[in-house]
């Protein structure tokens, strides 16, 4: 039993599971702001609690940041059918540190999984998160749904069928680094065929503006078409791109400026030593937690 005597020990409990019940909120959510308010809904009913009424304060707080989620994904799925243009995850943005692999962010979800997570219900992402995620048992996961576990291991097997694409491997850090510092450099120097060359043929560009920035609103494909919109941009703007480079999703990416001003995140997919996709997150509501990003440093 846990007790909960003082809001000490409320605070303790919480802030040991914090970690970790982020990382469950954002990947039902693919928000960074959304999975934020979550946890503050989480601890605001948590610090509530009576004391001495929780068995174990994992599973209490996995059921309820669970809950909370769900109420807003269902919410969250009305307004993504009526987004302008591509709707794109909340980037979770960090800075490379010097020789490490180590972190939360290393941890993250990459954004293709994210879309892919899209194509399913929200009963059926929850179940698929708790289960591949946070590798939780079919009657942990039914006690936090009120579900039986047979209705849940249908469930699964329902968003299984749902994700038919093959998850791809994430490249090798160093790797995919390498492949976005040359992509900042070819872009910013406007080299048409130094940005196809990084590219593979079946490239594609895929920009969320929101409809409050211009962007790419469909999807570019291909090597070439991809590398003329990039110098297309800056010479009818007349200014040129800089980029700082940071960590996205775990993954290589780019914080890009346009005439000095911080525009856009980029994440990158990578695949055979080629970058397969690049993701453009220019939509400011999806920015603001990363907006200090980019103030100095640029290229």
């Amino acid at each position: 039993m846990t007790a909960l005597a003082d809001p000490d020990t409320a605070l303790a409990a919480f802030a040991g599971e914090r970690a970790r019940l982020r990382a469950l909120a954002y990947r039902l959510l693919g928000s960074v702001a959304e999975a934020e308010d979550t946890l503050q809904d989480a601890w605001l009913r948590w610090s509530a609690v009576a004391p001495g009424s929780v068995g174990s304060a994992p599973a209490f707080l996995t059921t309820l940041v669970t809950r909370l989620a769900l109420d807003r994904l269902r919410s969250a799925q009305v307004a993504r059918e009526r987004y302008y243009g591509l709707w794109l995850p909340e980037p979770e943005v960090a800075a490379w540190a010097d020789g490490a692999d180590e972190g939360p962010e290393c941890e993250s979800v990459p954004i293709a999984m994210l879309l892919l997570l899209e194509r399913l219900a929200p009963d059926q992402r929850v179940v698929f998160v708790l289960r591949e995620a946070m590798d939780l048992d079919y009657t942990e996961i039914a006690a936090i749904l009120g579900k039986s576990v047979e209705a849940c291991r249908q469930i699964m097997r329902r968003a299984r069928n749902r994700l038919n694409e093959p998850s791809e491997s994430r490249a090798d850090a160093d790797a995919g680094r390498r492949l976005a510092d040359a992509f900042a450099e070819a872009s910013a120097r406007r080299d048409y065929a130094a940005i196809v060359a990084l590219l593979s043929n079946d490239a594609q560009w895929l920009s969320d503006g929101g409809g409050m920035v211009r962007t790419a609103v469909n999807p570019l494909f291909g090597a070439e078409r991809i590398a003329r919109f990039l110098l297309g941009v800056q010479r009818k703007r007349g200014v040129g791109f800089g980029f700082v480079q940071v960590r996205v999703n775990g993954g290589p990416g780019l914080l890009a400026e346009l005439g000095g001003s911080f525009r856009s995140v980029l994440a990158f997919d990578i695949a055979d030593g080629r970058i397969r996709r690049i993701y453009q997150i220019a939509n400011p509501q999806k920015l603001k937690h990363v907006a200090g990003f980019g103030e100095t440093g640029v290229q």
